[in-house]
């Protein structure tokens, strides 16, 4: 007989299936409550809490988060596109910074680099050019002398007697000293990370971007 002969029959299995539908649906939402915890960032591993809180300059209702890097870091090389464009999608919410780290004296040139082009208003039009430079192209060695530098920028449309200037000025070293001021208030230890709030310091690289948007959440929350 068929199944239609018994409608009980019928009722009975429509109903053993809405029940395995709704078991899955749970056991789905169950899943994804579990991945949204065991996902969220640790402490100790995934960022550590910033002692003391640091001050910050950011406006109401954001919060600000510095990217510590260096020109001369491979990693932050291959994170400053996801750095880019997670920064451009947050703008409502965050007040991005960059601060360039240099871990020996060799490195220098490459923080003040950063600071005399963002002086003349270059640094983020040059930003990817020079990771390129160093990172691909290798026209650029990470721990180029002052000549070496102005060479490059000034193949890059900068006039170089101006560069020059401003590289050697006492403003540009005074935020090379400030940047290491803050790095070591932030206890930056490896590069690329992120200080969020003034709180947290953040280890992140492009599949765990995720982390810095929890951390902001968080640090919005705390305001």
């Amino acid at each position: 007989m068929s199944e239609s002969t018994f409608p009980s029959r019928r009722l009975f299995n429509l109903s053993m299936r809405s029940i395995a539908m709704s078991f899955a649906f749970v056991s789905s939402l169950a899943a994804t409550a579990a991945f949204a915890q065991a996902s969220a960032p640790v402490e100790g591993t995934d960022y550590r809490v910033v002692k003391p809180v640091q001050s910050t300059e950011a406006p109401a209702g954001k919060v600000e988060v510095i990217e510590f890097f260096g020109y001369w870091c491979p990693h932050c090389h291959e994170f400053e596109p996801t750095m880019s464009d997670w920064s451009k999608r947050n703008e409502a919410k965050v007040s991005t910074s960059y601060v360039p780290i240099a871990f020996q004296s060799s490195m220098t040139n490459m923080q003040k680099l950063y600071y005399a082009l963002d002086a003349l208003g270059k640094e983020k039009e040059l930003r990817r050019k020079i990771f390129n430079a160093i990172h691909d192209e290798h026209s650029l060695a990470p721990t180029a002398d002052a000549g070496a530098i102005a060479d490059w920028v000034a193949k890059n449309g900068i006039d170089k007697k101006k560069f020059i200037d401003v590289f050697n000025s006492f403003s540009v070293q005074s935020k090379v000293n400030r940047a290491n001021q803050i790095a070591k208030a932030y206890g930056v230890d490896a590069v690329p990370e992120l200080g969020i709030g003034g709180k947290y310091l953040v280890n992140v690289q492009a599949r765990t971007i995720g982390n810095a948007d929890a951390m902001v959440a968080r640090a919005l929350k705390e305001k």
